[in-house]
């Protein structure tokens, strides 16, 4: 359901509502699979019974995803001692 729409992050713009979705970090660890399959099993449901919107959706796959990725490089950093991060390319350079 969500892989099929095409600008995510545009849609996620417009979302109001935070879904409560999997977060896994685990260390450094991360994984993704989870919140996927989660949102592959209840979107339809969830858009069904209205109880979201894809923006929602969107927004909250959004904000959860980067939670997980700046809790990871938080640990990362501190581990190695470190204050700086550069983060380049694709994604990384989008506002």
């Amino acid at each position: 359901m969500i892989c099929v729409i095409p600008f995510p992050s545009q849609l996620a713009k417009r979302g109001e509502q935070f879904i409560d979705l999997p977060y896994a970090v685990k260390g450094m660890d991360v994984s993704f699979s989870g919140i996927l399959s989660y949102i592959e099993a209840t979107a339809v449901e969830k858009l069904k019974n209205n109880e979201c919107t894809p923006a929602d959706l969107c927004y909250s796959l959004q904000e959860n995803v980067y939670a997980m990725l700046v809790e990871m490089t938080e640990r990362a950093t501190a581990h190695c001692d470190q204050r700086d991060v550069l983060i380049v390319g694709g994604v990384g350079c989008k506002r």
